[in-house]
């Protein structure tokens, strides 16, 4: 099931240091977003990049649209890759509609997280 995750979402992990930082990025975008920024925390964080269902290398014949069809589905997707990976006390950076995404999961799993940073975040997605 693990690896199941991992495919279905493209996660890529790198960077040495004991704390993760999990970068969400918005839609219509896919990890590489993130490819100017990453680099920076490589040094001192565990960084975890993947795409959503639909987006990027993601598997696409994973999407379901009882699944996807509220921002619950992609939550529940960030909390399986953090479950894959065994993580805790998660950095989540997300953007765009990846911050009401990271607050949807921190609010099922608040424990999980150590911190939340929103890039422009927006209220209408919820």
């Amino acid at each position: 099931m693990t690896m199941d995750i991992i495919k279905r979402n493209n996660v890529q992990v790198s960077g040495q240091g004991s704390e993760t930082m999990l970068f969400a990025h918005g839609f219509g975008c896919d990890q590489n977003m993130w490819r100017f920024v990453t680099p920076s925390f490589e040094d001192d964080y565990q960084i975890v990049q993947f795409d959503y269902v639909g987006c990027g290398q993601s598997d696409i014949s994973a999407y379901h649209s009882g699944r996807y069809s509220q921002l619950q589905g992609y939550a529940q997707d960030v909390l399986e890759i953090c479950s894959a990976l065994e993580l805790k006390d998660v950095i989540f950076v997300g953007h765009s509609v990846s911050c009401m995404i990271g607050l949807l999961a921190h609010i099922e799993e608040p424990d999980l997280f150590s911190s939340m940073v929103f890039i422009g975040p927006s209220a209408r997605y919820v």
